[in-house]
């Protein structure tokens, strides 16, 4: 059986279908139930394999334990801890409703990774063999200005993953750390302007990530942003100003572009 958070739009949609896919019972985690319940049909409807829904809202503390009860005793072997949120692009101090805004970012990227690997781990250490999926991003790499708060979130997934995998990995347990850049997503719509060869759609992306899951302990996922992970790690070695620099150049004139595009719609 399969668990994914996050999975009404985007990659942790893809992940549960395409895993569905190949025959594997899904534990859908999501915070809106109506979606949640559309999901759960379509892959009853085309895949034929049984779903359990549960809803929770990453951004509260309270739902761990129903969480655990409605977990206990399932048969799951692959963890996928996808579920995310980021804000538009603004420098630090104009994040509207900042203080709320990094709380539940931090709650929803890094705590329910850990909660939920802390919840379901003990069961694959028991039966010595289990998979966990952690969804990072090509920002973790180096420092992001106007989204640095998302990118030291995804930095976070990237440390604890591979420290997990080192300290499991001779109890059975696989630990696939993916870190994607641009998938066309939701979160990335306002930033793209459709899916492309670099930009992929989010069905492809996982194709292409569930083909390398089990021999690869640290990927982004695709061809293209694997070349990307490399020239970013290169960079940022050899010349962390400058990367930095530039990537704050790049989201200045895309911050600008968008403020553009709303004038004129106003």
């Amino acid at each position: 059986m399969v668990v994914v958070t996050g999975c009404t739009d985007g990659i942790g949609l893809s992940y549960a279908k395409e895993l569905a896919r190949h025959g594997m019972k899904i534990v859908l985690i999501s915070r809106n139930p109506e979606k949640l319940q559309a999901v759960a049909e379509v892959i009853d409807k085309d895949f034929g394999v049984e779903t359990c829904i549960i809803q929770a809202d990453f951004t509260k503390l309270d739902i761990y334990d129903g969480m655990k009860e409605k977990l206990a005793g399932l048969d799951i072997g692959v963890l996928v801890n996808n579920v995310g949120m980021i804000t538009d692009l603004h420098p630090f101090l104009d994040v509207p409703e900042g203080e709320k805004a990094f709380q539940d970012m931090l709650l929803v990227n890094n705590l329910s990774m850990i909660r939920m690997t802390h919840m379901i781990l003990p069961g694959m250490v028991e039966k010595g063999k289990g998979i966990v999926i952690n969804v990072s991003s090509i920002s973790a790499i180096s420092p992001i200005p106007f989204m640095g708060t998302y990118a030291a979130t995804k930095a976070f997934v990237d440390s604890f993953s591979r420290s997990l995998a080192y300290e499991y990995k001779d109890k059975g347990i696989h630990v696939h750390l993916v870190g994607p850049g641009y998938v066309f997503t939701k979160m990335t719509d306002k930033l793209l302007d459709g899916p492309s060869l670099t930009a992929p759609t989010p069905d492809t992306f996982v194709r292409s990530d569930l083909r390398s899951v089990t021999k690869i302990q640290v990927t982004s996922g695709y061809w293209f942003h694997n070349l990307m992970r490399e020239a970013g790690k290169f960079f940022d070695y050899v010349a962390p100003t400058v990367t930095t620099n530039l990537a704050g150049w790049n989201l200045t004139r895309e911050m600008a572009k968008q403020r553009l595009a709303e004038s004129k719609k106003k």
